[in-house]
């Protein structure tokens, strides 16, 4: 699932550097990524602190800020939302938007649905569903997905505007990501340090259920030679931007891999990240 209405928007091609241009990128190719330790520590990388528009990649902070409040026993994963497309836009005096129909989820419900908290963030991370991210978003507030993030020791990705809201952009609210913080955070939280094991094991089950992984399908080689591997990962895509991060856990270590492009096609945006994930893990 695109993150923002990619009709809206005019995408042309750099007669210079022969990259996209759109709203999230300027037309110049770029690749960048990470591979971390289970502690952070830095085993490859190539432009990794480059700061990009995040796509869909900043969900994983809120899932973690919202199983940080299961955990409180401030929500349960039983408890019932109703299903909405209308958000406050972060733009001071924008008001509230709705969400447009191409950038909503029916399989999350339509408006006025009643689903459980379990199945909101089940779409937010499966099939990456903006309306049900944006619920979940302006039920926590910016201030706890960000301390997800700085918690984790990661400063320059943040998830600080809810997915449509046009408002916000225009006022230079964006999401931001670098595959550097994308790796060590995901690093930080599969080895237990932002939740409790419980918690921990439900985050890292559902980016195994990620649909239409990109960095997963390369590192699924491991299991056709017979070794055992768990893979889970988090995506995002716009026009301009495809970026991929993973937890890889193989071998009895585990190694998270963040890659982030500019100026390619979707289709060519994929061709890369899994091209620089099978270089980076030697397959």
């Amino acid at each position: 699932m695109s993150d923002e209405t990619a009709g809206l928007e005019r995408v042309t091609v750099s007669e210079a550097h022969g990259g996209l241009v759109t709203t999230y990128s300027d037309g110049i190719p770029r690749i960048s990524y990470a591979l971390v330790d289970a502690h952070g520590t830095v085993l490859l990388e190539n432009d990794s602190e480059r700061v990009y528009y995040s796509a869909s990649t900043v969900k994983i902070g809120v899932l973690v800020a919202a199983l940080r409040a299961v955990q409180n026993a401030e929500w349960s994963l039983d408890d019932q939302l109703t299903v909405t497309h209308d958000f406050a836009s972060v733009a001071k005096g924008a008001g509230r938007f709705v969400m447009e129909a191409g950038s909503t989820d029916p399989g999350l419900g339509e408006p006025g649905d009643t689903v459980s908290r379990a199945r909101v963030l089940e779409r937010m991370m499966t099939v990456s569903a903006n309306c049900a991210t944006n619920m979940l978003f302006e039920e926590l507030g910016h201030e706890r997905v960000l301390a997800a993030f700085t918690d984790a020791g990661v400063h320059d990705t943040c998830m600080d505007r809810p997915y449509s809201d046009a408002a916000g952009l225009e006022a230079g609210v964006t999401n931001r990501a670098s595959a550097l913080g994308l790796a060590r955070f995901v690093a930080t939280l599969t080895r237990g340090d932002l939740l409790d094991e419980t918690r921990t094991e439900y985050a890292k089950r559902l980016m195994r259920m990620r649909q239409e992984p990109v960095i997963a399908t390369v590192a699924e080689h491991f299991e056709s030679v017979g070794d055992s591997v768990s893979i889970g990962s988090k995506g995002g895509s716009v026009s301009g931007i495809v970026h991929d991060v993973a937890f890889i856990e193989h071998a009895g270590e585990t190694r998270c891999l963040a890659i982030c492009s500019r100026g390619f096609t979707d289709g060519q945006g994929q061709t890369v990240v899994r091209a620089v994930a099978r270089a980076v893990l030697g397959l």
